[in-house]
C-alpha cells in the first residue's frame, strides 16, 4: 500500500507540473518577448518546447529531481494527498460493504471509476479489489463438476474461539437445485462444529447426483480418517476431530447409507418393521418392533432393508445411531404439513368445514405482527397452506396451533393435537435437567398420537415420517441434546446463502468457489452466532420469562442500560392441556382470568431470561406462551 501511495503522489505532481507549464505556453504565443525565463517556449514550427530541466524529470531522464524539495507544491500537496491509513480503511470498508450486499462485479466496475474521480485511491477493476482469484481449479468428477475445499481448513477458522480441545462435527450432505429451468444442482458436504456457521467440504455439480458414491466421499472420507487418527495441530496445541452426527432428509440418507427409500416396506432405519400397502401408499400400523443394530448394519444383515455397502462402514461410523432422523423435514414438513392437509382436503372423515377452516385462518392472520420479532415470519392463512415453510409449520405446532385450535377441532382431534405438541416441546427443550425428566412421558405422548392416527384421520395417515415419530426420541436420548442442535435449520439456511452466490448458468460451481474466495479474503467476522433478543417497549417485544417463572413487562428503557418492567406472577394456569404437567414446559398464563400480583423493578438485558409470546384470547385477556430459548432464532 506504501509504494501505490508514492507513486499516486509522483503521478499526481507530474501532471500538476504539465498543467501548469501549459498555461504559460499559451500566455507566451500570445506575447513571445514577455515571456518569462525557465518557462516553455515556441519552436519555430509552433511546437511548445519544454525546459530541459522539467522535460528530463518529467520524462525520467533526470534522477536527481526530488519532488519533496518543491515548495511551491509542498502546501498543495498535503491538503490533497490520502493518508495510508485512510486509504486501507475505505478500501477494507469498500469491500466488506460490496460482498455484504452481494454486488456484482460489473455494478462494482461502475463504481470504481467514479470514486477515483473523486481523489479516491482504488484499483481499475474490482477483482484486484475483492482478490478473486485468476485460476479456479475444478475437477470433472462423478458426471459433474467438483470441488475439495477441505475439512481442516474449514475447522482451523473456529480453534482459536473453541473452549476445548475436542472437535465435534455435525455433517450434511443435501442436493439443491439451482434453477427452475434446468436440472442443474449442487451436492455439497458442509460441517458444523458447535453453535459455529457451517462450512462447505466439498461440492459437487451436475445435473443429477454424484455417481459413483464412494468417488463422490473418498477425500473427505480420507482426510477425515487422518483427522481423527493425528488430531490437528493448531498454535501448539493438539485438537481432537470426530463426527457425532450426520444429519440429512430421508432420500439424502438412503443415497449416502445405501439403503431403500422411504417409500419401500422395510424402509424404516431404526426397526425392522414391514409396512403395509394402503391405497397405494406404504404404512406402518404394527405397536411392537426390534431395532436395527450397528454392528448388524456394519455386516450386512439387513438384506430386505441394505442396496449395498455404504462408504461410510469403512470409515468407522454408525450408520444406525449416528444418522439422525431430522425433525425439520420428520415432524414439520412430515407430520404437520400432513396433518394440516388432511384436515383441509383430505378424507370425510377428519376433513373440516369451509367455516371451521376460515376460522382458523381469520384467528393466523390476525396474528400477524403481534409474534416477536425472533420468528422469522409471521402466520398465514390456510388457504396459503402449500406455500409454507418449515420456520412457520414449527411455529403452528409449538406456538400457535395450540391456541387457534381450541375451540375449533373436536376434543379428541384437539388432545390429539396437543399430544404431539407436547412431545415436540419436551425434546426441543434447551435446558437438559428438565428435558432429561420428561423425556419417557415425551414418549410415551408421542406413542399415543401415533396409535390414534388411524381412528382420527383414517389408515392412510400413518406413513414413513409418522412412524419415524416414535424413534426421535432416541435421538434425543443418544446426543444428550436438544433436537434443535442436531437439526437441518442451519444447513438449510446456509444453502439458501450459498445459493444466491450463483449468479448465471455458465459454471455455477466456479462462481461459488470464487465467491467464497472473495468472502475469506476479505477477513469477514465468522465468530459464534449468539441469537439476538429484541427488548421493546412494544407489546411484542416486551414480555420475558424470568428464571422464577414470572413474567416481566418492559414499559420504558432507561439511559443506563436497566428496563423498567412490572412483573406479573403465575396465579392461574388455562386448562388448554388435559395432561398433568408441573414442570411449566406446558404452562399457558391467562392473564386476566385469574388474579395476578404486580410490583415494579429494574432488571438488566441478562436478567430477561426469555422471550415469551403475548397472544390474544377469545373473552378478554391475552395469553402467554413460553419461547425456548434458541428455537425461535433458527430462521
Amino acid at each position: 500500500m506504501t509504494l501505490r501511495v508514492r507513486q499516486w503522489r509522483k503521478r499526481k505532481r507530474e501532471l500538476d507540473q504539465l498543467l501548469c507549464y501549459s498555461d504559460s505556453d499559451e500566455e507566451g504565443i500570445e506575447n513571445n518577448s514577455n515571456s518569462v525565463p525557465g518557462t516553455s517556449s515556441c519552436s519555430s514550427d509552433g511546437v511548445p518546447r519544454t525546459p530541459d530541466s522539467l522535460s528530463d524529470s518529467v520524462l525520467g531522464a533526470s534522477d536527481d529531481f526530488d519532488f519533496d524539495t518543491d515548495l511551491d507544491y509542498s502546501s498543495t500537496d498535503s491538503e490533497q494527498e490520502p493518508n495510508e491509513a485512510e486509504v486501507t480503511s475505505f478500501e477494507d470498508e469498500l469491500r466488506q460493504w460490496a460482498l455484504e450486499h452481494r454486488l456484482t462485479h460489473r455494478a462494482l466496475n461502475g463504481l470504481l471509476p467514479i470514486l477515483r474521480n473523486q481523489g479516491h485511491l482504488l484499483p481499475v477493476d474490482c477483482r484486484t479489489l475483492l482478490a478473486t482469484p485468476q485460476h479456479n481449479t475444478t475437477e470433472s468428477k462423478c458426471g459433474g463438476e467438483y470441488k475439495y475445499y477441505g475439512l481442516e481448513k474449514g475447522i482451523c477458522r473456529y480453534l482459536s474461539q473453541m473452549e476445548t480441545n475436542d472437535v465435534h462435527l455435525n455433517i450434511n450432505v443435501n442436493g439443491i437445485p439451482l434453477f427452475k429451468s434446468s436440472g442443474v444442482q449442487f451436492w455439497p458436504i458442509l460441517a458444523k462444529c458447535g453453535h459455529f456457521d457451517p462450512f462447505i467440504v466439498a461440492m459437487f455439480s451436475g445435473q443429477s447426483k454424484p455417481n459413483p458414491l464412494e468417488e463422490y466421499l473418498k477425500d473427505f472420507l480420507t482426510e477425515y480418517k487422518h483427522l481423527k487418527d493425528n488430531g490437528i495441530v493448531f498454535k501448539g496445541q493438539t485438537y481432537t476431530v470426530n463426527i457425532d452426527a450426520l444429519i440429512c432428509d430421508a432420500p439424502a440418507r438412503a443415497y449416502l447409507k445405501c439403503i431403500k427409500g422411504h417409500t419401500a416396506y422395510e424402509s424404516c432405519e431404526r426397526c425392522l418393521i414391514r409396512g403395509t400397502r394402503v391405497e397405494r401408499r406404504i404404512v406402518f400400523s404394527e405397536k411392537e418392533y426390534t431395532s436395527r443394530k450397528d454392528d448388524c448394519f456394519s455386516r450386512v444383515e439387513y438384506s430386505n432393508h441394505q442396496t449395498g455397502i455404504s462408504p461410510f462402514i469403512a470409515a468407522g461410523i454408525p450408520c444406525v445411531s449416528s444418522f439422525v432422523l431430522d425433525y425439520m423435514h420428520v415432524v414439520c414438513l412430515g407430520v404437520v404439513r400432513r396433518l394440516l392437509i388432511y384436515l383441509t382436503r383430505g378424507p370425510k372423515v377428519c376433513r373440516l368445514s369451509v367455516r371451521q377452516k376460515d376460522a382458523i385462518s381469520e384467528k393466523l392472520i390476525a396474528l400477524r405482527g403481534k409474534m416477536p420479532s425472533e420468528f422469522a415470519r409471521q402466520p398465514r392463512g390456510l388457504h396459503e397452506i402449500d406455500r409454507w415453510k418449515a420456520t412457520e409449520l414449527r411455529q403452528f405446532l409449538l406456538y400457535t396451533g395450540p391456541v387457534v385450535l381450541k375451540t375449533v377441532l373436536s376434543p379428541e382431534k384437539y388432545q390429539h393435537f396437543l399430544s404431539l405438541a407436547m412431545s415436540m416441546s419436551i425434546m426441543l427443550e434447551s435446558d437438559e435437567r428438565t428435558r432429561n425428566a420428561y423425556l419417557q412421558y415425551s414418549q410415551e405422548l408421542i406413542k399415543h398420537f401415533v396409535m390414534c392416527c388411524a381412528d382420527l384421520y383414517g389408515k392412510t395417515f400413518a406413513v414413513y415420517n409418522v412412524h419415524a415419530l416414535i424413534h426421535l426420541q432416541e435421538d434425543a436420548s443418544h446426543f444428550n441434546c436438544s433436537l434443535n442442535e442436531i437439526s437441518c435449520f442451519p444447513f438449510e439456511n446456509y444453502l439458501q446463502q450459498v445459493k444466491k452466490h450463483v449468479r448465471s448458468g455458465r459454471s455455477p460451481l466456479e462462481q461459488v468457489t470464487r465467491r467464497l474466495s472473495e468472502i475469506e479474503q476479505s477477513e469477514v467476522d465468522s465468530s459464534q452466532r449468539h441469537p439476538k433478543v429484541f427488548v421493546s417497549d412494544k407489546e411484542k417485544d416486551s414480555c420475558f420469562l424470568l428464571r422464577d417463572n414470572s413474567f416481566a413487562f418492559v414499559r420504558q428503557k432507561n439511559a443506563d442500560g436497566t428496563f423498567a418492567c412490572e412483573i406479573l406472577r403465575q396465579c392461574h394456569t388455562s386448562p388448554l392441556f388435559q395432561q398433568p404437567c408441573s414442570s411449566g414446559l406446558l404452562n399457558i398464563v391467562c392473564i386476566g382470568n385469574g388474579r395476578v400480583r404486580m410490583k415494579n423493578a429494574l432488571l438488566r438485558e441478562r436478567d430477561l431470561l426469555r422471550k415469551a409470546a403475548c397472544l390474544p384470547q377469545e373473552g378478554g385477556g391475552f395469553v402467554l406462551i413460553p419461547l425456548r430459548h434458541g428455537l425461535e432464532h433458527t430462521h
